[in-house]
């Protein structure tokens, strides 16, 4: 045999299986689709999860039939219902309305189960046929623990990202910092089986168990940002169980999941999966946002990487765009209704990168897409507080000079949104579809940075007027928030890139040395912000930086 026809041979079986894939995904894609797009005569208009019991109301429509409410759990995709379904007998009004309360908890398989999480669809049965008549509705209200927990405050838009406790320990205070991004490689909080420096919990009638040192590892990072007053969005990454051998990355993970992904999708193939995931995402939200912050406190939750690109950063395998978005609203949805029991103020983001119309690359999905799939499953399923954690990157991650980005242009049909063209991600998400319950949805910048090419003073001062042009318009776009500046240190570890603010730990001569956009950082929402600026209007080639803001209609 040629020494090579088994990589031959492997590409080829390879690609087979994508094929196979592909094929078996493309009539549940057409199925949902449907589903999505469908005219239900019948509407559950309310459900609401209350500490003892689950309040449902809706109408069953006009036709006749016996009725019933099928509880349909998180576990299951989209626009299909379990085998056998757990129902409830309706006896509607006769204008046709219902309202009823069902226990919140039931046992399921022998164990304790709280139906916080489950979807509920209205089936209609005539002669020996049952048809589904609604869309299926996740909960609109959560019970909360702690109703009057306050919303954290911004005190600026200024944050930074990926930032940890013991390093540089007075940044965030010369800084000004007022928010901050934490990643969290979830696996790593609990055990399957008993061990040393493990403590036993329960979440939906089964035993798991936590890692302790791991979470005073984050408590000391979320407590040193509690005594700053930050505001701290944590980033829950999943272990990709194609490449690690760990018992919870296995049961955690995606099983679909390749080994082209960086990180997974959580599992949502079976109810295993579903129950150690939702373990992992209570033991966070019930210990981080406690009234008294004994642990700290995480304010929102930034579920997983950049899943435009989620081939690479939230691999699930091959999967259609609508097919993915399905498992991925659904790990939104459970974090929001588990973390709104605890943290009314909670949100659950989605990520995003600068690819916006154009979706990159061929496994890609683009965000616009995915942001209009996520508009299509609240439409239909109901909708839920979701906010955006975008990524503007430059157009060319290594050239700092976002002014020159040919990609971003001021139509809603953009290839990219980099820093040059932010207004249109702010008219996007102002649009009356993007809001909830008529307000505007946060938009935070998670990760974005500008590239010095190497230290020399001219690099130097592209990398800081892009930074420059890039705060003048998120000051001036009100849908933003924050920016959590990525990266605040130089790391040989990012492809080559020099983003940080700081320069290497172990730069010859400077180490962690600050470059002039550390500088320039400083001064941002300061009585120093415009002179310390100025110099780069000169690098743009403007005279000031009104003239850099866009002001006529985008569509």
């Amino acid at each position: 045999m040629p020494i090579h026809a088994p990589r031959r041979r492997a590409a080829f079986l390879a690609t087979a299986f994508a094929l196979l894939c592909q094929a078996s995904a493309a009539p549940l894609e057409a199925d949902m689709d449907a589903y999505l797009g469908r005219d239900f005569p019948a509407k559950i208009r309310e459900v609401s999860v209350r500490e003892t019991s689950i309040h449902i109301e809706g109408n069953v429509g006009k036709e006749s039939g016996k009725w019933s409410l099928a509880e349909i759990p998180i576990e299951t995709t989209a626009g299909t219902l379990p085998k056998p379904a757990d129902t409830t007998i309706l006896q509607p009004a006769a204008d046709g309305s219902f309202a009823l309360d069902l226990p919140r908890r039931k046992p399921r398989a022998d164990k304790d189960y709280d139906r916080l999480l489950s979807r509920w669809q209205i089936l209609r049965k005539t002669g020996e046929a049952e048809e589904v008549v609604s869309a299926a509705h996740y909960p609109d209200e959560v019970a909360c623990r702690s109703p009057q927990l306050p919303a954290g405050k911004l005190r600026s838009k200024k944050g930074l990202g990926g930032w940890g406790v013991g390093h540089l320990p007075d940044e965030l205070k010369d800084l000004g910092i007022s928010s901050v991004t934490v990643n969290v490689m979830i696996h790593s909080l609990v055990s399957l089986t008993p061990g040393d420096g493990t403590t036993p919990f329960q979440w939906q009638g089964r035993t798991y168990h936590a890692q302790e040192k791991a979470l005073a590892g984050l408590d000391a990072t979320f407590l040193e940002a509690q005594k700053h007053g930050v505001v701290v969005s944590a980033i829950l990454l999943v272990a990709n169980p194609a490449k690690d051998s760990n018992p919870v990355v296995k049961v955690l993970g995606h099983p679909d999941a390749t080994k082209d992904g960086i990180f997974a999708m959580p599992n949502f193939t079976s109810e295993e999966g579903v129950s150690l995931y939702g373990a992992i995402l209570n033991l966070m939200a019930e210990r981080w946002s406690r009234p008294a912050g004994k642990y700290g406190r995480v304010h929102h939750w930034i579920m997983h990487n950049e899943v435009d690109a989620g081939w690479v950063w939230t691999n699930a395998g091959e999967k259609p765009d609508i097919v993915f978005m399905d498992l991925y609203q659904r790990s939104m949805r459970m974090m929001d209704l588990i973390a709104r029991q605890y943290d009314p103020n909670s949100r659950a983001f989605i990520t995003l990168t600068h690819h916006w119309a154009n979706r990159g690359e061929p496994h890609w999905y683009g965000s616009k897409r995915l942001l209009e799939l996520l508009q299509r499953f609240c439409r239909t399923e109901g909708d839920f507080p979701w906010a955006l954690a975008y990524h503007p990157y430059p157009q060319d991650l290594f050239n700092p000079r976002i002014w020159e980005d040919s990609q971003a242009t001021f139509t809603f049909n953009t290839e990219k949104i980099t820093p040059k063209n932010l207004e249109v991600l702010d008219a996007y998400m102002k649009q009356p579809a993007l809001q909830y319950r008529g307000k505007l949805r946060p938009v935070h910048l998670t990760e974005n940075g500008f590239n010095s090419k190497d230290y020399s003073e001219k690099q130097l001062a592209d990398q800081a007027a892009g930074m420059a042009l890039a705060w003048k318009k998120v000051s001036a776009l009100s849908s933003i928030q924050t920016w959590d500046y990525h990266n605040w240190i130089d790391n040989r570890h990012e492809g080559g890139l020099k983003i940080g603010l700081r320069k290497f730990p172990d730069e010859t001569g400077d180490p962690l040395g600050k470059k002039p956009i550390w500088h320039l950082y400083q001064a941002f929402g300061t009585k120093d912000e415009d002179q310390v600026a100025k110099p780069y209007l000169d690098v743009i080639g403007i005279k000031s930086w009104d003239d850099a803001i866009h002001k006529e209609p985008i569509r």
